[in-house]
């Protein structure tokens, strides 16, 4: 698959406090943050550009280099990209209105899920 959408999953152990370019400066909690994306050619390009630490500041996730967990990768252009950021907004809340969505209408592409205890983000007992 050469285009497509995706959820890319990264990890910020710590807080920080990030400018991300001409949105501002941010406080970003510890915690899981959830990427909404599409390629229309070098899906797997992006990908592991966004997993790069050191790159040129090209996006708005460029700015949140930290580690990246994994993505999940689907069929669909732009539209879907939309369609799967409402999805993933229906269970975790938007970080930065507008985020990663500078070429659409969307409320934004970044979502947070904090971990539920420790860093593992496992609770050792039952959900």
């Amino acid at each position: 698959m050469d285009s497509g959408v995706y959820v890319v999953v990264f990890d910020l152990p710590r807080p920080r406090t990030i400018q991300v370019g001409r949105l501002g400066r941010f406080a970003f909690a510890a915690g899981y943050y959830f990427y909404v994306g599409s390629a229309q050619k070098n899906l797997q390009a992006r990908i592991t550009r966004h997993g790069r630490r050191r790159k040129k500041l090209r996006w708005h996730i460029d700015y949140l280099s930290t580690q990246m967990v994994g993505a999940l990768v689907g069929s669909g252009g732009k539209a879907a990209e939309c369609r799967l950021a409402a999805i993933v907004a229906r269970s975790c809340p938007r970080v930065i209105p507008g985020f990663g969505a500078s070429d659409c209408h969307c409320g934004g592409h970044l979502f947070f899920l904090a971990p539920r205890s420790g860093r593992d983000g496992l609770s050792g007992g039952k959900p």
